[in-house]
């Protein structure tokens, strides 16, 4: 088996100017002074955003020199702080708002919540308002979708090689190019997130918040499963919660069909006060009445960590990913080539893929000559 997987290094090679880190947070920054900004679904004062933005650089400021090192509040938030002051300490004396990555903006945006006691919901809206601006900013007016026009024919070759193609990005350049299901591993742009997909099984229960939800269809990929936090081992939550589910209710839903004494525990469960406790009863009597039915919002994590064979690793960055280079580690792959940008990333991936490496099953190729292959006449 040949696999490959790619993130937004390759979006840059065709486009380096609209899908930089930097000009990503700026078209952000931008996009709050237009005539046509979706406020209706994002903020209703664009402005707010853009102050927020502001606030949070100068927070990342103080972080990087130390000063919020004692409001994380957990192994995961402190594992980011590590690895954001690694990755941006040395360019603190030139740092500007645009240098930081969106989604290292939540890890600053949550700590001074935790600084400054703001907690739910206002930090939960304040969060979602700045990730679907992101994703509006990604997006840039369906633009995004186009790259794929770019693509030389040794690299529509090269991509029709493989047996299964993972990627990070939530565009659809490679869906359109090869004729196969790309697994977007952290979501698509053209999946509707479980709650706004009426045919979902989070949307058979009472309570479906599909019934309060107003979806515009003009901006549909607002309301895709698009995922993005700061952490890995978050994303990896976000990415395994829904096998977890499956899994409980499965057993829950047999147990239900053959065991008097559950049947009777889920039957009380869904007269319950408490919602959770309720919408559980409901999903196991569903499930039990229909076993196709499952919890989904469609990452295809588990296909990326039980993957065999060969692995290439195409314009994915290391950093913030690291439950992906974990699940790599952990895999049964044979050989791992990773196409680095820089030393930094050569050296930052090494550090992640120790097994790997010690056994010899990681090459290290620099990206630059990747690409020159692919333009050779």
């Amino acid at each position: 088996m040949k696999n490959l997987l790619v993130g937004n290094g390759v979006n840059i090679q065709f486009d380096n100017q609209n899908y930089t880190t930097s000009e990503i947070v700026l078209r952000l920054l931008k996009n709050c002074d237009r005539d046509d900004f979706p406020a209706h679904i994002i903020v209703n004062e664009p402005y707010l955003l853009k102050n927020i933005i502001g606030q949070l650089f100068l927070e990342a400021r103080l972080a990087l020199q130390g000063e919020y090192d004692s409001y994380v509040t957990c192994v995961a938030e402190e594992a980011s702080l590590m690895s954001f002051k690694e990755q941006y300490l040395k360019k603190l004396n030139t740092l500007r708002i645009t240098d930081i990555g969106f989604e290292d903006y939540y890890l600053i945006h949550d700590l001074a919540c935790h600084k400054y006691n703001i907690g739910n919901p206002d930090q939960f809206y304040t969060r979602e308002s700045m990730r679907i601006a992101y994703l509006l900013s990604i997006y840039n007016d369906g633009k995004l979708d186009d790259l794929h026009k770019k693509y030389p024919p040794k690299f529509v070759e090269y991509l029709k090689g493989f047996d299964s193609i993972f990627t990070t990005n939530y565009d659809s350049n490679i869906d359109s190019i090869v004729e196969k299901k790309i697994f977007h591993i952290h979501g698509w742009f053209k999946q509707l997130a479980a709650v706004y997909d009426a045919s979902s099984f989070r949307n058979q229960l009472p309570d479906a918040p599909i019934e309060n939800a107003v979806v515009d269809n003009n901006y549909y990929y607002l309301y895709s499963n698009a995922l993005t936090t700061h952490c890995g081992a978050y994303k990896e939550f976000q990415l395994k919660q829904y096998s977890y589910a499956n899994e409980a209710v499965t057993k829950l839903a047999i147990a239900y069909k053959t065991n008097p004494t559950v049947k009777n525990d889920v039957e009380q469960w869904i007269n319950d006060k408490n919602k959770i406790t309720s919408n559980m009863g409901h999903a196991v009597k569903l499930k039990a009445s229909n076993p196709n039915l499952i919890f989904s919002d469609d990452f295809h994590f588990d296909e990326l960590s039980k993957m065999q064979g060969e692995l290439e690793i195409l314009g994915l960055s290391p950093w913030n990913d690291f439950h992906i280079f974990e699940a790599i580690e952990k895999s049964e792959i044979t050989q791992c080539t990773y196409y680095y940008f820089s030393d930094e990333q050569r050296d930052k991936v090494l550090e992640m893929l120790p097994t790997l490496h010690s056994k010899g099953l990681l090459k290290l190729c620099p990206l630059k000559n990747f690409w020159s292959k692919m333009y050779e006449n």
